[in-house]
């Protein structure tokens, strides 16, 4: 594949491969927009088909952070890394992700990353050792802040589909229970929903049943439970036109990226009155909790750029009623237009770019 033909490509500034022959490491860095303020965005293990399926996740991923940034409320650019999973390399997994670490430290600060699919906090502190440039290590809890702003999410669904943000009496239904979906059903179980959840992992579904006295459901039917809400918070893709028609809530707002298999899916759930929460909104909270890190600030600015959430989701639902578009729609409209004017705004004259670039 052509990386500048690729269906995802979006004028990315950088992508770069790389090769570390002595662990077999394959990784390849796409960097969609570089402002001011450095690029931001996980690390992701995944055992590829082929390289022309990486090449197309890391374009997808890294303009999807951009984004995501943008409707944060933040300039940082959208980056992300991917590796492609292989065997004899991930027998000596700290020396693999040590290389990694050294390819990142190339950018030279332009470029941040941490866990994201397939890692560990392990791993990124093998990174670390080759590399300043790694967050997820320090004070503020990605996860945890990713929970919170889906919780946040889902309270600025149900206003709009319900007319109040009280979740009391509500029925949550949440698709995965790893560390942000565990959050996210200890933070509505705590504002008096009814959780209903769904997980291959035994272990969790019994730590969420004793605490959070939730229902379990089949992994493959949770999307048509009996629920107000439907959080996905596991793999993306989860929505497409047989589970669109078997919801049976008003509200889908959770943590899962690419939750649409298809953008044009947005029609679908406008047509039953469902309100979805664009996905790059209501998982931001991760985000921020990196920008945290690196800035260091306090957890009350935190909680004040968590609850903006609502308030980008408010703006996203008006913008979509005004001009009769799906929330999906609305959402990509508005964080294309900031990236615009954040485009338009960082450009230098062609002198200044000769010297940054030698």
């Amino acid at each position: 594949m052509s990386v500048f033909s690729a269906p995802d490509f979006d004028h990315h500034e950088r992508v770069t491969f790389h090769h570390d022959q002595a662990t077999g490491l394959r990784a390849m860095v796409a960097i969609h927009r570089d402002w001011t303020l450095p690029s931001v965005g996980g690390t992701r293990l995944r055992a590829y088909t082929s390289e022309d399926e990486a090449i197309a996740d890391v374009l997808k991923l890294s303009r999807g952070m951009s984004y995501k940034c943008v409707m944060a409320g933040v300039e940082y650019g959208g980056a992300k890394a991917v590796i492609m999973a292989d065997d004899d390399a991930l027998r000596d997994r700290e020396a693999l992700f040590e290389a990694m670490g050294a390819f990142v430290d190339r950018f030279r600060g332009r470029f941040y990353t941490g866990v994201d699919f397939g890692l560990s906090v392990d791993d990124v502190r093998a990174m670390h050792h080759r590399t300043d440039y790694v967050c997820g290590l320090g004070h503020s809890d990605p996860a945890a802040a990713t929970s919170r702003g889906v919780v946040t999410a889902i309270r600025a669904g149900v206003r709009r589909a319900f007319g109040s943000d009280d979740l009391s009496g509500l029925r949550v239904a949440v698709q995965g229970l790893g560390k942000v979906g565990m959050g996210v059903a200890r933070l509505v179980h705590a504002a008096g929903a009814r959780v209903l959840a769904a997980d291959t992992n035994a272990e969790a579904l019994a730590h969420a049943r004793e605490h959070y006295g939730v229902e379990v459901m089949p992994v493959d039917r949770i999307h048509a439970a009996e629920a107000d809400v439907f959080c996905p918070c596991a793999v993306g893709g989860v929505l497409d036109e047989t589970t669109i028609g078997e919801l049976k809530g008003r509200v889908v707002a959770g943590a899962a990226n690419n939750q649409l298999t298809d953008v044009a899916l947005g029609s679908a759930l406008k047509a039953r009155d469902i309100v979805y929460a664009p996905d790059y909104i209501a998982n931001g909270g991760g985000l921020l909790a990196v920008v945290q890190e690196i800035e260091g600030f306090s957890d009350t600015e935190l909680d004040r750029r968590l609850a903006h959430i609502g308030e980008t989701l408010d703006e996203v639902f008006r913008d979509a009623e005004s001009h009769g578009l799906t929330t999906a729609e609305a959402a990509d409209r508005i964080a294309a237009a900031r990236i615009a004017a954040l485009d338009e705004r960082t450009e230098m004259p062609a002198s200044e770019a000769t010297r940054k670039a030698s």
